[in-house]
């Protein structure tokens, strides 16, 4: 294994094939540093959208689920699930066509 030689930007002392300082324990493989920093960037960007506020639509149809009346709780489950079947049969009339096409 052949020797590799990287010097601490930090604390300037000279390390042997290793990826963290052995003076002050920072990071000195500039790969692994990268490889880090895109992973807290990406953990950040999930924990941004967990904590997104709703969207106006989604806010109605939350407020139209829990809604006091139960006659407006039923035309909501009605509508949704009318809206569910058409939207299903949209989709395999589409995908039928996309196959008949190919």
């Amino acid at each position: 294994m052949s020797k590799h030689y990287i010097t601490c930007k930090y604390c300037n002392t000279e390390n042997v094939n290793t990826d963290y300082c052995t003076n002050c324990g920072k990071i000195i493989n500039i790969v692994l540093e990268r490889q880090l920093e895109q992973q807290r960037v990406k953990e950040e960007r999930i924990q941004k959208e967990l904590q997104a506020a709703p969207t106006p639509f989604e806010k109605v149809i939350q407020k139209l689920r829990n809604h006091s009346n139960p006659i407006i709780r039923v035309l909501f489950f009605i509508v949704h699930t009318v809206w569910l079947i058409v939207a299903t049969i949209a989709a395999g009339i589409a995908y039928l066509v996309g196959m008949i096409a190919a």
